[in-house]
């Protein structure tokens, strides 16, 4: 049996699920967006972490409890974007990363992907959504408040010493 995505498309810009075939894209998309904001303190693990292997890896698991699900966006069969999530059976979802191509960052790419995400939580009956975002990328920050995700928590040298992260979390019901 074929395996149908389902595609949205806003201009020239489409939402769609990730397919392993774009994991080389979404690194590169991801490792500049990650250094536009972690600058001189990117570095061989964050590169490593963000591999292509790696998103072919974590893009689209499913278990018992839990299920990931990750989107593109793409612009004219170029990947600007990519979100990934991971809905419970206990209704707490998570969004694990979100990143845009700084070349196209302020033009709504990451609210679409977003919406996708959300609307996916939804149907999944999820209740909250939860993140973090480092302290110093103001940018993301406002990101997520604008789209309606409450500051709740710090964690200090979260991931590493001297990154700080600011938890956040979004009702869905």
């Amino acid at each position: 049996m074929p395996v149908i995505f389902f595609v949205e498309v806003y201009n020239n810009m489409k939402i769609r699920k990730f397919r392993n075939e774009d994991a080389t894209d979404v690194s590169g998309v991801m490792i500049e967006a990650f250094s536009s904001f972690l600058k001189e303190r990117f570095n061989a693990a964050d590169r490593k972490h963000l591999s292509p292997e790696n998103f072919r890896k974590i893009s689209n698991m499913s278990g018992k409890t839990s299920e990931t699900i990750s989107y593109v966006a793409e612009e004219n069969g170029r990947i600007i974007g990519y979100i990934r999530g991971i809905v419970t059976i206990n209704g707490l979802a998570s969004l694990e990363v979100v990143g845009v191509s700084p070349d196209v960052f302020h033009k709504g790419v990451g609210t679409l992907l977003m919406e996708k995400l959300e609307g996916f939580c939804r149907m999944k009956n999820q209740r909250k959504i939860c993140t973090c975002v480092s302290a110093h990328n103001k940018r993301a920050l406002i990101y997520y408040i604008r789209n309606g995700f409450i500051p709740c928590g710090y964690r200090k040298d979260h991931f590493r010493p001297g990154v700080d992260e600011i938890l956040l979390d979004k009702f869905l019901k």
